[in-house]
């Protein structure tokens, strides 16, 4: 298999409630990519953390200061139980606090017992999508003829639902129910990421209409 992870954002964001109190963060977003003979993320495992700057920390003495400083972030959708990208924060330092699940679909959560099991840190969901996680007939897991998932969720939000890493960065859930019941986009508050999971394709209408006739083809024999 070929495999990359791809950096897709990297800004400067400044977080808290008044000004005197605000904390500046350097926000990065890294894209697992895995080749596409393979079943597993393609393009949909994602990595977000931040890392604490000074707001006054311009000089290059304090640069190598700030690259000791601890990097928190989430998983999102682990699709595959590839170990490189266990690796990858390994080798980068990056302390996952939580796994998000935009929805319950096999390309999301196919690598999800090995993540739970190597992070052990809370996974969320939506309930919609969470109470139904263990149906193979709803989770599409059968149709790719994979195994049951193991682990439980821990978190199951609704609609406008907030968790807060970092004393400061907050991820607000959106539910946009349609590519399962129970999707969910992920807002990073103050900024403008929004992380949509299969809400919005990139080649939309004609992926989806692809999925739909697979769906009808195959769904009857499960």
């Amino acid at each position: 298999m070929i495999h990359d992870i791809k950096k897709v954002y990297e800004n400067t964001i400044r977080q808290g409630k008044a000004e005197g109190d605000k904390k500046e963060y350097i926000c990065r977003i890294y894209k697992y990519l895995v080749s596409p003979k393979s079943f597993g993320v393609k393009e949909n495992t994602y990595i977000c953390y931040f890392e604490e700057i000074g707001i006054n920390e311009k000089s290059s003495d304090n640069k190598n200061n700030n690259e000791n400083k601890k990097k928190i972030g989430i998983m999102i959708d682990p699709g595959s139980n590839d170990e490189e990208i266990y690796d990858f924060l390994k080798e980068e330092n990056i302390e996952i606090k939580y796994i998000f699940l935009t929805h319950n679909h096999p390309d999301h959560i196919a690598g999800l017992d090995n993540a739970k099991e190597k992070l052990n840190v809370p996974i969320v969901i939506s309930r919609l999508d969470g109470e139904n996680i263990h149906d193979k007939r709803y989770t599409m897991m059968r149709l790719f003829r994979l195994k049951e998932l193991e682990c439980d969720v821990d978190i199951m939000v609704e609609h406008l639902d907030e968790i807060k890493i970092c004393d400061d960065i907050i991820f607000k859930f959106h539910l946009t129910p349609g590519h399962s019941l129970g999707s969910m986009c992920i807002e990073i508050m103050g900024t403008d990421i929004l992380i949509v999971g299969d809400t919005v394709f990139k080649e939309g209408y004609r992926k989806n209409r692809l999925f739909r006739w697979k769906w009808y083809r195959y769904g009857k024999k499960y």
